[in-house]
């Protein structure tokens, strides 16, 4: 028997009555881009994590480059990162301009290892990335710690964490920001890519709004 590795049209049929008015309901308005439903659902999943603020963008890779660069990481910085993690969070701290500094995992829960991270730290270190692969948590207080003791930012992969909690606090939220991925095969789907960033600094928020939309606070029609 061929089992598939993920079976999304199954997914479809159990929920098509919930889903086809609402996808109907988006052609009709003919806002397919930051429509009212992105605001409804950056209001509610701000709300589901706990954050002050939620910010849709275009995918996981783009919610990690654009926390990134809302925390002005640029050329010459460098980011400590897991070694065993997808490539996008990766090529997310390139795209940024700074180097990727790979540290290894523990061995019993396969998430980056605090010490491994303090000895990967130097002079222009500027943000420790951890993913929380799988849905399991990271480890978060030693990292916190190390960020405390060197000034730096915790920007968390949270791309296949939605829900998931670290001592009672919810992924995403116990750094200085958290990235979200809602690609289909995610354990929240999109139909098609979609990211998002949560973060309860309001002015990080905004540039990341800024981001996403070509550096107007608002949308201008063109032709």
């Amino acid at each position: 028997m061929n089992v598939p590795f993920v079976d999304l049209p199954i997914q479809f049929r159990n929920l098509r009555s919930e889903i086809m008015p609402a996808v109907e309901s988006v052609v009709q308005s003919g806002m397919f881009i930051m429509g009212e439903e992105l605001g409804r659902f950056e209001k509610n999943f701000a709300i589901f994590c706990g954050a002050k603020e939620c910010v849709g963008v275009a995918s996981g890779c783009d919610a990690l480059l654009w926390a990134l660069k809302a925390y002005d990481i640029r050329p010459g910085d460098e980011v400590i990162t897991v070694a065993n993690t997808f490539i996008a969070t990766v090529l997310a701290i390139s795209a940024a301009g700074a180097k990727p500094v790979l540290v290894d995992c523990l061995e019993d829960s396969y998430e980056i290892d605090p010490a491994a991270v303090r000895r990967a730290i130097t002079p222009r270190t500027k943000a420790i990335l951890p993913v929380h692969l799988y849905g399991q948590a990271a480890d978060m207080d030693p990292l916190l710690a190390l960020a405390a003791e060197f000034k730096l930012k915790v920007i968390e992969d949270a791309c296949q964490a939605h829900g998931a909690t670290c001592k009672g606090r919810m992924c995403g939220t116990i750094g200085d920001i958290g990235c979200f991925s809602f690609y289909p095969g995610k354990n929240l789907g999109a139909y098609g890519d979609g990211g998002a960033i949560v973060t309860n600094n309001p002015e990080i928020a905004e540039r990341v709004r800024m981001y996403r939309n070509y550096g107007q606070r608002r949308n201008i029609t063109t032709i």
